[in-house]
């Protein structure tokens, strides 16, 4: 039996067809199967309570099926990336905030947390200047506490550094 004998494969043909152009035209999957907001909303709490309670290999699971849910969606990018973070996979974790930028450059939350995974990398260098990009994006009053604590992570990571590489700069 060939291929084009088989009516149950052309079915799923058409259908990842239909899929594809749906996604093609920036659908999301949560659009196609037809996942309500409000649906989303508990997922994303449900990933949020797994994360409060230190259970992040659960967290990361339900993050990344919200994601996969919804690509466009931010704050999937950023629990994904925080969970990544917090499980010490650090360079996925940048590359999550790294999207999240993609969709709003002007936050700084995304440059914050880099700036940490840096730091955990053992780049110094580095996440001081991600820190000083942060701290540029984060002037308004609604950013006054992610701008103290990326000041105060700023100042420790400066304190810390032998004086010869301080010389440097």
């Amino acid at each position: 039996m060939s291929n084009d004998d088989d009516p149950d494969l052309a079915e799923a043909q058409a259908f990842a067809k239909r899929l594809e152009a749906h996604l093609r035209s920036g659908g999301t999957l949560a659009q196609w199967l037809q996942v309500a907001p409000e649906d989303l909303q508990a997922m994303y709490a449900l990933g949020g309570f797994f994360y409060e309670r230190e259970e992040y290999d659960t967290a990361l699971r339900v993050y990344t099926m919200l994601q996969m849910a919804n690509p466009y969606e931010r704050r999937f990018m950023i629990a994904c990336g925080m969970t990544r973070q917090m499980l010490k996979q650090y360079d996925d974790a940048i590359g999550q905030y790294a999207q999240a930028l993609l969709f709003d450059f002007d936050d700084p939350l995304p440059s914050f947390h880099t700036a940490e995974c840096l730091l955990h990398k053992g780049q110094p260098a580095d996440a001081l200047t991600v820190l000083a990009i942060c701290l540029r994006r984060a002037q308004s009053p609604e950013h006054a506490e992610l701008r103290e604590r990326a000041t105060q992570l700023r100042q420790l990571i400066e304190s810390a550094r032998p004086a010869a590489e301080k010389a440097k700069t």
